[in-house]
């Protein structure tokens, strides 16, 4: 089972949004996944409540508790036991010692950016830390930045200016985009099983193009990560 981790200490920076994407991207291919909350606000456990009452949560995948460290230590045994091919972490806000665990035990490390000052310096802030913590234990764990909320159309100046910023870190080979499909997966559950409904439905047939175009971005990030996982 890899483990894979949505590291940021700042609340909005979208890595809930991200780990719902992979999520839906690999169990869209029959993998199982199982998502690892230690998000005291619960955000996967709500996401899996309102996907239930759409008929769109996979139930090849599951939600375990995992904000302490007994819990997450049983989580990840529990994963393991049951056959999961693929394990998803949501942290924590700030610096802790149940974050650094998950972080030292993952296989691959995602940390997400909107194009914003304030998220700018809080992705380079969570990435130094993360550089930090593995020199520290002297592990090598790959890790990359993924941009979130890119517009579909010409980047404003600001925005230009705060990519550039990142341009000296590792980062996804393509960002995530704007879109409505990625807005409403909180809501509306898992993206390949959401776009599964749509199919035949003449008055959805706009919509789904987006959610169409939106999985067809959630597989690219996918793959990328399988590379960085050696899949």
């Amino acid at each position: 089972m890899k483990l894979v981790t949505c590291c940021s200490f700042k609340g909005g920076a979208g890595k809930t949004t991200a780990l719902m994407g992979l999520c839906s991207a690999w169990a869209s291919l029959g993998y199982r996944v199982a998502l690892f909350e230690a998000d005291e606000n619960r955000p996967l456990s709500k996401w899996k409540e309102n996907a239930l009452k759409s008929d769109t949560w996979d139930e090849t995948c599951e939600v375990f508790a995992a904000d302490d460290i007994g819990l997450l230590e049983a989580a990840y045994n529990g994963a393991e036991k049951q056959g999961f091919d693929f394990a998803l972490a949501d942290t924590h806000g700030g610096s802790s010692e149940l974050n650094n665990t998950i972080i030292a035990s993952s296989d691959f490390l995602l940390v997400p950016s909107m194009l914003t000052p304030l998220d700018i310096d809080e992705a380079l802030a969570t990435y130094r830390y993360i550089i930090e913590l593995l020199v520290n234990e002297a592990i090598d764990i790959p890790t990359a930045i993924l941009v979130q909320r890119i517009p579909v159309g010409r980047l404003t100046s600001s925005q230009k200016a705060s990519s550039d910023l990142l341009n000296v870190l590792p980062q996804f080979d393509k960002p995530m985009h704007e879109r409505d499909a990625f807005a409403a997966m909180k809501e509306r559950g898992m993206m390949h099983l959401a776009l599964a409904n749509m199919e035949g439905k003449a008055a959805l047939r706009l919509p789904m193009r987006n959610y169409a175009t939106a999985m067809d971005e959630l597989h690219v990030m996918r793959s990328f990560v399988d590379l960085k996982l050696g899949g």
